[in-house]
């Protein structure tokens, strides 16, 4: 036994490091709202200032903020960004000076996830240069998002959980594992601001320098759902604490438990990916009960193992009752977790071929091999360690202490879905996640391009697998260039970035246009030479 607990533990370790670092090389995250058309286009060229800039969206949006950078390189937010809709219209500001702006925006799905873009626009004629875009939010925003997230779920979880199974099973005094439990409840409500904050920049878009702003975080409490969830998760941690000072015995902690359990549940349930789902008279009691069940088991391992640890006459008493009723709430976590994967996933390729798949299966192998654990100690260990063998004991208290590290990894693995859509999205509109790709060569250098995704709006292209005489190389820079010269328009210029996984990527293409257009992309191998690889991509309207 001791054998498979150390190969679950490192297979959790190896499952948990793959899918974290992989979770933070996927790019941006994907959300249910696209641009679909602009007006004026991307790279326009006008004779006159346009008073407003129309965004045509392929499902409505709640507008977080938007930028205009003037030629000179002044950077002015826009007072008035329309209401929530699929049609938005910003007002620019009147008297525009001739040359290049850049407008960028930010705008919220149903579900809650912000999404964001741009478009260049010229007065009369191009400026010399184009003024430099607004510095956005990256990866800094990213890691402080899954992390406070971490701890907040570590904090209902562990600290709500731990006061509820005191309050239901333990109900002894001191509570087991008290010290922990409250720890975790400090820590959970210590990261719901950091998270509100966070929550704000990557709404707006904004570098991590900008966190002390009043509109970072009325945008992380009001802009999205996700605020509101955040404020009840700190209700109920706080609901939770006062369970804890009420004493697990008194008919008010109980209560008070039981009502901190019940507002996790809505608080989970009222943001993210699942929330929105149809039908959501399912999905959302689905959801609701899945998180609940997550905290009473998962959030009592803590406490049983302080329990194990303790031992004395509660041990036995403690131990069947909890083996008395954990297999009903496990049995709601599988089959809330069951209905939910259908609805999300649709589909078994969707679990290899997408993100979000990939994360649900990192999640139920640590799901599994939690189970498989759990079903050691209750059939094998519980009933001896019950009966007062000390040998059994002990395993018990080294097998659920294997559980919690487990459960942490499932913990962390949750937060990665905050950065990816599921495939019911994709499903949805398969357009606005298709990619396109087609191989490029001259001279001697040769590249994979591909076009995300292939239809009219925003969209990313990316250079891969670039060869050199057949060989792997590193270019000094790329760039993308985007025409339609049939009808005038372009090019349009992006620098390419290197991302962690060696592809390039060229973001912030806004195509007004379907049929096809010219994608150039240069290569510049050495300070003496340079190739530009050329193809057409094939773009299509989007079906709504």
């Amino acid at each position: 036994m001791i054998r498979l607990r150390v190969l679950l533990l490192r297979l959790a370790a190896a499952i948990f490091t793959a899918v974290f670092m992989s979770g933070f090389c996927t790019g941006s995250a994907f959300a249910h709202a696209t641009l679909i058309a602009a007006e004026p286009a991307d790279g326009a060229i006008v004779a006159a200032a346009p008073r407003t800039v129309t965004l045509r969206f392929s499902e409505p949006a709640r507008p977080l903020v938007a930028r205009l950078i003037h030629p000179g390189g002044r950077t002015e937010i826009l007072k008035e960004i329309g209401e929530k809709g699929s049609v938005i219209v910003l007002t620019l500001p009147s008297g525009l000076e001739n040359g290049t702006h850049v407008l960028s925006w930010r705008v919220a799905s149903s579900d809650g996830h912000p999404i964001g873009g741009g478009l260049v626009f010229s007065v009369g004629a191009p400026s010399a240069a184009a003024p430099a875009t607004v510095e956005q939010s990256g990866l800094i925003v990213g890691i402080g998002l899954w992390s406070a997230r971490f701890v907040l779920l570590v904090g209902l979880i562990v600290g709500v959980g731990g006061v509820a199974f005191n309050a239901l099973i333990g109900r002894s005094n001191p509570a087991p594992g008290a010290r922990i439990v409250t720890s975790a409840l400090f820590a959970g409500l210590i990261a719901a601001p950091l998270l509100v904050g966070f929550q704000g920049l990557d709404a707006l878009g904004a570098p991590f320098s900008d966190v002390a702003t009043a509109d970072v975080w009325e945008a992380g409490l009001w802009a999205t759902s996700y605020g509101r969830s955040t404020l009840l998760a700190a209700t109920a941690i706080c609901i939770a604490y006062a369970a804890g000072q009420a004493g697990s015995r008194s008919r008010l902690g109980l209560s008070l438990a039981a009502a901190a359990t019940l507002l996790v549940g809505v608080a989970v349930a009222s943001a993210g990916h699942a929330s929105t789902a149809p039908s959501r008279y399912l999905t959302v009691p689905a959801v609701f009960l899945h998180a609940i069940t997550v905290v009473l088991w998962i959030g009592a391992l803590i406490p049983l193992g302080a329990v194990l640890v303790r031992g004395g006459a509660a041990l036995p008493i403690v131990l069947r009752l909890f083996s008395r009723v954990i297999p009903a709430i496990v049995a709601v976590l599988a089959l809330s977790g069951l209905l939910l994967a259908i609805v999300q996933v649709q589909s078994v390729p969707a679990l290899w071929d997408t993100d979000y798949g990939r994360v649900l299966l990192a999640k139920l192998a640590l799901v599994v091999a939690l189970l498989l654990l759990a079903a050691l100690n209750r059939f094998y260990l519980t009933a001896p360690a019950a009966a007062g063998d000390a040998s059994a004991t002990r395993r018990l208290r080294r097998s659920v202490g294997a559980e919690i590290v487990l459960a942490t990894a499932v913990i962390a693995v949750l937060g990665l879905w905050r950065f990816t859509p599921p495939p019911r999205a994709i499903a949805a509109n398969p357009a606005l996640f298709a990619v396109q790709e087609v191989r490029a060569r001259k001279e001697s250098v040769s590249a994979a391009l591909s076009i995300h995704p292939p239809i009219v709006g925003s969209v990313r292209v990316e250079v891969g697998n670039l060869l050199l005489n057949g060989k792997p190389f590193e270019p000094i820079s790329v760039s993308v260039d985007l025409d339609k010269p049939s009808y005038g328009i372009g090019p349009f210029t992006r620098e390419a970035r290197r991302a962690g996984d060696g592809i390039y990527h060229a973001d912030g293409f806004v195509l007004p246009l379907d049929g096809f257009w010219i994608v150039r992309v240069t290569v510049l191998v050495s300070d003496f030479r340079s190739v530009t690889l050329m193809e057409v991509f094939d773009v299509r309207k989007v079906s709504r």
